[in-house]
């Protein structure tokens, strides 16, 4: 798949970046809970730290539009909030991230209801996602969203008072940046911490993630995924053909740094899933359903998409079980 100069002229668009003259929240988490936050309006002018966070909140505005449509993929009735007014002028690409929220969403329900459920779910760069508080017929699930404590010290002001609707909500505020350490990286510490049981399958979204890693720390990162991941268990991620790390696209401030052609090999080898009963599509073939809302997906063809990839500017859907 060629990718148009218009859809990469949507990933470079101009769009502010954070700023440090803004005014940001309390690095101290509980201390971001009080005064002056509690105010809604005063909460909505809460900025971030880091190009990468901010591209969360661009994020949110999509999830806001896409919920005002009458033939919406799906509804998320605190977006607009989470996006705030940094960036609910500012819009992520539509054509991206609407089947991806919509394709996480659904393999979040197939996954818990599985011969052998999953009952984890693991949001690896979280930015402002609110799945907890909105996907519904998954009561027994528990969440972990994992990002840059910026991102949490603007986020959960925002969500005081929201009811949570699965089972329960934690946060991991840390990074990715000894991703490629040769012990287990913090964040994964931090994860198990907090109460994660690699012994109980989870589901594993990293949407929006892998292309701004290098290629090793996408390695490293699932090597990390794959030790804590046990059999049931599945990771759904979206990324780049080798040769689109050429485009040099800029999101907000944030490169692309890295894509492969090789993904079901490298979470195969790495990660110990699956090939046979794992997925790789192009973007071109993740098609939006408007009138059925929902998702019409082409049967995989792992090989000939690899094939395709050779050369070619692809966005990929990556797909991997145990």
């Amino acid at each position: 798949m060629i990718i148009s100069h218009e859809v990469d002229r949507c990933l470079c668009r101009a769009s502010p970046s954070p700023s440090s003259s803004l005014p940001v929240s309390n690095r101290n988490p509980s201390a971001s809970m009080s005064s002056p936050w509690r105010d809604p309006k005063s909460a909505a002018k809460l900025r971030v730290e880091t190009k990468h966070s901010y591209t969360g909140r661009m994020c949110a505005t999509s999830r806001y539009l896409e919920s005002q449509r009458p033939d919406a993929l799906f509804h998320d009735p605190l977006a607009k909030k989470l996006a705030g007014d940094e960036a609910i002028e500012v819009p992520m690409g539509s054509w991206i991230l609407v089947p991806r929220t919509r394709y996480g969403d659904d393999l979040v329900h197939r996954a818990y209801y599985h011969q052998r459920p999953c009952r984890q779910l693991v949001l690896l760069g979280a930015g402002m996602d609110a799945r907890a508080y909105r996907l519904e017929y998954v009561p027994d699930l528990h969440v972990f969203e994992i990002d840059q404590q910026t991102t949490f010290d603007v986020k959960e002001p925002l969500l005081e008072g929201e009811q949570v609707l699965t089972k329960s909500r934690t946060v991991v505020g840390t990074d990715f940046s000894d991703a490629s350490a040769s012990s287990q990286p913090q964040w994964s510490r931090d994860l198990e911490a907090k109460g994660f049981d690699r012994k109980s399958p989870s589901i594993w979204l990293l949407e929006g993630l892998m292309m701004y890693l290098t290629i090793k720390d996408q390695e490293a990162l699932i090597k990390e995924v794959g030790r804590l991941s046990c059999p049931g268990s599945v990771v759904f991620h979206d990324a780049i053909s080798k040769t689109y790390e050429k485009q040099g696209i800029v999101v907000a401030g944030a490169p692309f740094l890295a894509g492969s052609d090789d993904y079901l090999e490298l979470w195969s080898m790495l990660g110990g899933f699956d090939p046979k009963k794992s997925s790789l599509r192009s973007i071109e073939e993740v098609k939006v359903d408007r009138q059925n809302r929902r998702l019409n997906l082409k049967p995989a063809n792992n090989q000939a998409l690899k094939r395709q990839c050779w050369g070619q500017n692809v966005v990929l859907f990556v797909e991997m079980q145990k």
